[in-house]
């Protein structure tokens, strides 16, 4: 069932008014019912449509603005798959670009979940709302530390559920056994600590990411992983650059 733009807008008006003309509201009773909006059952409001014309022109104009051109669409795949590795790659390094710790150690990896990808994103023009379609939520980023037992745990996760996007680091297994894997260009120091870039919601645990419990660190961006994709791709189209995004080895199952 499609449902029809404006009626959500009315229905938003009507909630808004009535809480800007009245006291608390007192519930007596409640009553429930199903109603279907489609353009075969929905008649336009004249004097509503005139209401919200000019915000859905503006609106309309942002989304459709063109923020850079894609040479292939950008599919979602497991365990690796082109839009997984541009967004990936596209958050660490944005990430890096405005994060500005003390220790100034810039994060090592980015590690999202294939669920977090909500729309693929298509050969050619990629507009403001694709990148809505993609990534709907307002999840902003954050940077992990964990050490490096964590960190193997965590690649030891991707191994075991067929992967998830992820840059800043290679892994190849064999029989569900990690044989290699590299930070960068190093293999990976058990010693050592490193940090990682998520989302908030992969940050408290969420989709089983029980690696990132009780990390040695946490450094918070007021800055959306959404966001950190729009400016990715201004910056790529203000260079006369178009979107190359490949399935790169970057997991490999032997």
């Amino acid at each position: 069932m499609k449902q029809h733009p404006l009626q959500y807008f009315i229905v938003f008006i009507a909630i808004a008014t009535f809480h800007a003309c009245s006291g608390p509201p007192k519930i007596k009773s409640v009553d429930t019912a199903s109603i279907e909006f489609s353009p075969q059952n929905t008649a336009v409001d004249s004097s509503a449509y005139k209401l919200i014309a000019p915000y859905k022109k503006e609106m309309d104009a942002i989304m459709s603005e063109v923020l850079a051109v894609s040479d292939a669409a950008l599919t979602k795949e497991l365990p690796e798959g082109s839009l997984g590795n541009f967004v990936a790659d596209a958050v660490l390094k944005k990430t890096n670009d405005a994060y500005h710790p003390a220790d100034n150690k810039k994060a090592d990896v980015c590690l999202l979940n294939n669920g977090g990808l909500r729309a693929q994103l298509p050969k050619g023009n990629i507009t403001r709302g694709n990148v809505y379609e993609l990534m709907p939520f307002e999840n902003s980023i954050v940077i992990l530390t964990i050490s490096g037992e964590r960190m193997q745990q965590l690649f030891q996760f991707l191994v075991d559920n067929n992967g998830a996007p992820f840059a800043g680091a290679t892994v190849i297994s064999k029989a569900k056994k990690i044989t290699s894997l590299k930070i960068g260009d190093a293999d990976l120091d058990p010693a050592k600590t490193y940090k990682v870039v998520t989302s908030d919601y992969l940050a408290a645990g969420g989709d089983k990411y029980d690696f990132f419990k009780n990390p040695v660190a946490v450094d918070t961006l007021n800055y959306k992983l959404r966001d950190a994709i729009i400016d990715c791709m201004t910056e790529e189209n203000r260079k006369g650059n178009t979107i190359k995004s490949r399935k790169d080895g970057r997991i490999k199952y032997e």
